[in-house]
């Protein structure tokens, strides 16, 4: 293989992609997105306390915890530092970050597909995908007059 030609790695720096508010206790770093295959991976950041809109998934998610901890209501499985965890398409849950967390949560997500958040009813509310993930993310950067991010493949 002729090292010449081959595709070069991308790298960015965590101050090349900066956090940004995404619902109030969530932040988001959005990493890359894909939008043709619908893939989107981002950090997600949680205060302690902050429970997510319960949603269902199109696709499969990979997590991995980096610090803190959270856990799915419908679940009894706990997310800690070093946990990694599979969601299978179809999966539908609620994340919460416990009050009790004394560190930010911060989880490292991979997905594909959409996430449906559903209303009490279980009625599809509102769509969020790699297109929405960065349209926020990068509403969310030009809102603090912060130059356009270099998420990859964007």
């Amino acid at each position: 293989m002729n090292l010449a030609v081959a595709p070069s790695a991308l790298h960015r720096g965590t101050e090349e992609l900066p956090f940004i508010n995404l619902v109030e206790g969530v932040d988001m770093q959005l990493m890359q997105v894909d939008l043709q295959f619908g893939l989107w991976i981002g950090r997600f950041t949680f205060v302690a306390g902050t429970t997510v809109q319960t949603h269902r998934h199109t696709g499969e998610v990979y997590a991995y915890t980096n610090a803190g901890s959270w856990h799915y209501l419908e679940y009894p499985e706990i997310n800690t530092a070093g946990s990694y965890l599979f969601e299978p398409a179809g999966s539908t849950h609620t994340l919460h970050a416990p009050a009790s967390n004394d560190v930010l949560t911060d989880v490292f997500f991979v997905v594909r597909g959409a996430n449906l958040n559903l209303d009490e009813d279980g009625k599809v509310e509102s769509v969020f995908d790699a297109q929405t993930a960065l349209r926020i993310y990068r509403e969310g950067c030009e809102e603090r007059g912060l130059p356009a991010p270099k998420v990859i493949g964007a």
